[in-house]
């Protein structure tokens, strides 16, 4: 049992960010040393978002409205990404997810993702068109958050397995790298589609 708990402490730990095993106990450089990491990769992706928003100022400038759902988009695409891969986590931890079912998991997230993507993106569609009545960023906010949604969904289910297949803890894909991508790939489809459509 005081392994399992170690175990669960450890991926718990990697989940969120901490790159090895800490306690509380432990000092202040150690605690540092181990958050560290993750904080700077976030804080990069971070700022490549900023110069990715950056290259699309005129379309801010000619429709302020779109700065109204960046949080939106970024926040559902991490928040599903991290759903996703929890989930293959949980199933390559307690063996009931075999390699030889790869696909199969992919193929049910895929149709998970597909439910959900359509019931966020149609809520949103409505909110929007009765709210702003622009249809142009109505229609490119929802195709947007659809596209992210299930981008999000695919890449949390394949990127834990990818690990588990090259001997890395899984775990890590629970996490801010789950996070980060998704928030740039999130924007950049964003950033696109509005691109496109107004």
């Amino acid at each position: 049992m005081e392994e399992v708990r170690e175990q669960h402490e450890c991926d718990y730990q990697l989940a969120s960010g901490i790159s090895h095993d800490v306690e509380t106990s432990d000092n202040v450089f150690m605690q540092t040393a181990a958050r560290l990491p993750w904080l700077l990769i976030g804080m990069i992706g971070g700022l490549g978002n900023s110069v990715l928003l950056g290259n699309f100022e005129a379309n801010f400038a000619s429709n302020p409205k779109m700065a109204l759902f960046i949080l939106l988009i970024g926040g559902t695409g991490g928040n599903v990404g991290i759903q996703s891969s929890a989930i293959v986590v949980q199933g390559l931890v307690n063996n009931t997810l075999k390699p030889g079912n790869i696909m199969k998991q992919v193929l049910k997230e895929s149709v998970v993702s597909l439910i959900n993507a359509s019931i966020i993106s149609l809520i949103v569609f409505v909110y929007n068109f009765f709210m702003l009545g622009d249809t142009g960023i109505t229609a490119s906010v929802s195709l947007s958050l659809f596209s992210v949604v299930m981008f999000a969904s695919i890449f949390g289910t394949l990127v834990p397995m990818t690990l588990n297949k090259m001997k890395i803890d899984p775990a890590l894909a629970t996490g801010p790298f789950i996070t980060i991508t998704n928030d740039i790939i999130g924007m950049m489809i964003y950033m696109l589609v509005t691109s496109m459509l107004t």
